[in-house]
C-alpha cells in the first residue's frame, strides 16, 4: 500500500480511510469484558448498545454516565514504523424511569472515527521516469444523538433507540513532483457531509436457572439506512517558490446517499452465586451492501466475536476490594477491509475493573479498562498496528426520585 508511513499526534489508523471510518471494536461500559453488550444488564451502568437493558436500572435513581478512551498505537510497514497518540470515543448519556415499567435514556456518542496522515513516494502515472511524493490526510466520522425507551413486559424486556446520525469526512491529497524544483504542487480536498435517522431495536430475556444462577439472552439490531450525503471537491495548483494558488477544479455540490448497512449483535450471559459472571457476543454487519452515491464499494461483511467475564468477591462486602468487579475478556474482528487478498483482522484482549464508590447522596461506578490489540499484518506489503487503549467510564446514580421518609 505504501512505501513510507508516518503517524501524527492528531491522526489515527490508515485503515479508517475507507467509508465513514472504523466503528470501535470495543465500546460502552463493558470494555474490560471484551466489549460485550447484547445480554448485559445491571443497575449501575447505562448499556446504550442494547436499549432493552434500560429496564434493569434502579427506578428511584437518575443516571448520568460519561467515558473517554485514550489510545497509543505503534504502526509499521515492512520498511519503517512510527507511533501516535489520540483521545477518542467520548460519550455522555443519561437515564431514568419515565413511568411504571417504562424507562428512558438519551445522550450523544461517537459512532465512528476517522483519522490518518500517510506519505508515500511513487512514479507519476504515464511517465515512469518521474517520481512524486504524496501526502494523504483524512479526518471526521459519524456522531450519534439518541433517545431510547425500554419497557418491561413480564420477564421480557424490549427497547428502541431513535438516533440522529450526523458528521462529515474530510479527505486531502497533496502531490509534489520530484525534485522540488519542478515548480509547483497539487492539492485536492473532498468533504462529504452526511445525516439521517437510525432505529436500533433490542430485546433481553432473563431466566432463573436455580437459586444461585441465572441466564440472560439478548440481541440488538438496526435495519439498513440511507444517510443523506453531500460531497464537494476542490483542486489547487500552487507554486513552490511564489506560494500563489490557482483553482483548477471546483465541482458543484453533489447530493446523494451513503447506505449504512444492517447490523445485529446477539449474545448470552450467565451468572453464578452472585460472584461469577460470563458473557459472549457475536456481531454481524452486512458491509457488502455499503454504497456511496449509488456506487457499491465491494467490501466484505463484518464479523466480530467477543467473550468476557468478571469476578466479584462480595457485592455487599465491607471493604472496597470485596465489591469490585474484576474483569477480563477477548475479541476477534474480521473487518470489512481486504487488501492484496489479505483480510484486515483485529485481535484483542482486555482487563479492567468496576469500582463502586458510595457518596453521601450518590452512588458512583468507576470503570477502568485496558485494551491490548493488533490490527492488520505485514504480509503482502500491508500495515500492522499494535495498540493500547485506556478506557475511563464514570456512572453516577442520583437520588432525585427518592422521597425522604423523615424530615
Amino acid at each position: 500500500m505504501t512505501t513510507y508511513v508516518f503517524g501524527q499526534n492528531t491522526s489515527g489508523t490508515p485503515y479508517s480511510k475507507e467509508g465513514f471510518g472504523l466503528l470501535p471494536d470495543t465500546y460502552g461500559a463493558y470494555i474490560g469484558m471484551g466489549g460485550v453488550s447484547a445480554a448485559m444488564r445491571d443497575n449501575y451502568n447505562i448499556n446504550f448498545l442494547n436499549p432493552a437493558s434500560y429496564t434493569a436500572l434502579d427506578s428511584m435513581r437518575f443516571y448520568f454516565q460519561t467515558g473517554i478512551t485514550g489510545e497509543y498505537v505503534d504502526i509499521s510497514s515492512h520498511k519503517t514504523h512510527a507511533n501516535y497518540k489520540v483521545a477518542q470515543n467520548g460519550a455522555v448519556s443519561m437515564a431514568f424511569r419515565a413511568y411504571k415499567n417504562l424507562y428512558m435514556s438519551f445522550g450523544i456518542l461517537q459512532r465512528s472515527n476517522r483519522g490518518f496522515d500517510v506519505y508515500y513516494t511513487d512514479v507519476v502515472r504515464g511517465d515512469f521516469s518521474q517520481y512524486c511524493t504524496q501526502q494523504v490526510e483524512g479526518s471526521g466520522g459519524i456522531n450519534e444523538a439518541y433517545l431510547g425507551l425500554g419497557y418491561q413486559l413480564g420477564k421480557l424486556s424490549l427497547g428502541v433507540n431513535v438516533s440522529y446520525l450526523f458528521g462529515k469526512v474530510d479527505d486531502r491529497l497533496t502531490m509534489i513532483l520530484l525534485p522540488m524544483t519542478s515548480g509547483y504542487y497539487l492539492k485536492t480536498q473532498t468533504i462529504t457531509q452526511m445525516s439521517a435517522a437510525l432505529f436500533t431495536l433490542g430485546a433481553q430475556l432473563p431466566l432463573n436457572i436455580s437459586k444461585k444462577s441465572n441466564f440472560t439472552l439478548g440481541t440488538s439490531f438496526n435495519f439498513g439506512t440511507p444517510l443523506h450525503a453531500r460531497k464537494t471537491f476542490q483542486a489547487y495548483k500552487t507554486g513552490v517558490s511564489t506560494g500563489n494558488s490557482i483553482l483548477l477544479n471546483d465541482e458543484a455540490t453533489k447530493n446523494g446517499t451513503i447506505f449504512y448497512p444492517f447490523r445485529i449483535t446477539t449474545g448470552a450471559s450467565f451468572q453464578y452465586n452472585q460472584k461469577w459472571f460470563f458473557a459472549g457476543d457475536y456481531t454481524f454487519q452486512n458491509m457488502s451492501q455499503y454504497e456511496e452515491f449509488e456506487t457499491n464499494k465491494e467490501y466484505q461483511n463484518y464479523h466480530k466475536i467477543a467473550i468476557g467475564s468478571y469476578y466479584q468477591p462480595n457485592a455487599q462486602g465491607r471493604y472496597w476490594w470485596q465489591k469490585n468487579q474484576y474483569m477480563a475478556g477477548a475479541y476477534f474482528t474480521r473487518s470489512h477491509l481486504e487488501f492484496n487478498l489479505k483480510d484486515i483482522n483485529t485481535y484483542g484482549v482486555t482487563i479492567g475493573s468496576q469500582i463502586p464508590i458510595r457518596l453521601p447522596y450518590q452512588e458512583l461506578m468507576l470503570g477502568v479498562a485496558v485494551d491490548l490489540g493488533m490490527r492488520g499484518t505485514h504480509r503482502n506489503n500491508q500495515i500492522m498496528e499494535k495498540y493500547v487503549k485506556l478506557r475511563i467510564n464514570i456512572a453516577f446514580k442520583e437520588l432525585w426520585f427518592m422521597k425522604a421518609k423523615i424530615n
